[in-house]
């Protein structure tokens, strides 16, 4: 294999969590406002639910082909060419979502923060440090996330514990499905990409010390993410109200509005520091499969060089692709459906696979 390093399960945990987590508090109660109105928070039990399943396939993957990746046993299952594209296919998921990220924390940063800074210097800057922890391996990428994660989870909850006196969830929850389940259904659709991150997992499992233990890890995660979402989701809803449909970042509007005492005020840059933290981790993360799969795709021994070359293309399409922050907006809403439907597609369609032709090992045999 490339990467040579181990991680633990709870390291492969925090690792997930970090994934599915930063980008999670600020963009979506903002998308699914807009469609469930309040019962957003519905929709993120809904979703919480899609994320076990989505799981559950990927653990049952890296089962059934214990030391491989998706890239290496896509080939395998479907022959040397169909493989490589299935890989390709994925290669070009990880960069575009990878790019989404990225563009989300740049407009947040200039239009939150620093205005007059270009948006080209938060993306390069991003990017570099993703370049730098992974051409380090994936033991150095999981360190780093073991100091960084706590320090983003405190920090929310700290955040939620001053924002309390602001609930009013009697006056903005209620009533519960009035407009009946599809909107709730509707709501949980821009969030199952955010949820169905733990893709990454067809990655990172045979990098764990212990693979057997995926199908826990992935669940662990997804749980620990959902309860975190429904509390941001409850929070904003409970003291914004209707408002929440139209800030683009509703979490940071909510921090900027604590005022206790007139001596714990403007707050704001707890939500930054830990879209910093936690997005950076994230942003790493998937500039690791991404590197790593391309490697693996191409047959490179030494994915060290594949990490700049796959840097300069994920920096270039996070300028190109969007024109502001509307139409990134936008574009979440109407393209990450699709990216969806690959994301979980084809992990479902692999393991179809190999329940018919019964490849890799079978359960009897593990026993």
């Amino acid at each position: 294999m490339l990467e040579g390093g181990k991680i633990s399960g709870r390291q492969a945990v925090y690792l997930l969590v970090a994934t599915i987590l930063p980008s999670s508090i600020l963009f979506l109660p903002h998308l699914m406002y807009i469609e469930a109105r309040q019962d957003a928070w519905l929709s993120v039990m809904l979703v919480t639910l899609f994320g076990l399943a989505a799981g559950d396939i990927i653990a049952r993957l890296g089962r059934r082909f214990p030391g491989q990746t998706v890239i290496e046993y896509s080939q395998v299952l479907l022959g040397r060419i169909p493989g490589r594209l299935v890989g390709l296919t994925l290669v070009g998921l990880f960069i575009c979502l990878n790019a989404f990220i990225i563009r989300e924390f740049g407009e947040l940063l200039v239009i939150h923060f620093m205005p007059e800074t270009p948006l080209v210097v938060f993306v390069a800057s991003t990017i570099l440090v993703a370049v730098y922890v992974v051409r380090h391996g994936l033991e150095v990428l999981a360190r780093v996330n073991d100091i960084f994660l706590p320090v983003v989870i405190i920090m929310l909850l700290f955040l939620v514990l001053l924002v309390i006196p602001e609930l009013h969830p009697a006056a903005n929850l209620l009533p519960v499905l009035e407009n009946g389940f599809n909107p709730v259904a509707r709501g949980a659709v821009p969030a199952g990409v955010f949820f169905a991150a733990t893709f990454v997992m067809l990655m990172l499992i045979p990098y764990m010390s212990q693979p057997r233990q995926a199908r826990r890890v992935i669940a662990r995660a997804v749980l620990t993410v959902g309860a975190f979402q429904l509390l941001i989701v409850l929070v904003v809803i409970s003291t914004l109200g209707p408002l929440t449909a139209n800030k683009l970042f509703p979490a940071l509007i909510l921090a900027r509005e604590i005022d206790i005492a007139a001596f714990i005020t403007n707050l704001d840059p707890l939500i930054l520091l830990s879209w910093i933290a936690g997005g950076l981790i994230k942003v790493a993360v998937f500039h690791y499969c991404a590197t790593l799969a391309t490697a693996q795709v191409f047959g490179v021994r030494n994915y060290g060089p594949v990490t700049v070359v796959n840097g300069a293309v994920l920096g270039l399409l996070t300028v190109i692709l969007w024109e502001d922050a509307v139409e990134l907006t936008y574009q979440a809403v109407a393209v990450l459906p699709y990216f969806l439907t690959l994301i979980v597609g084809i992990p479902a369609g692999l393991l179809l696979v190999a329940v018919i032709r019964k490849k890799g090992v079978l359960p009897r045999a593990r026993r």
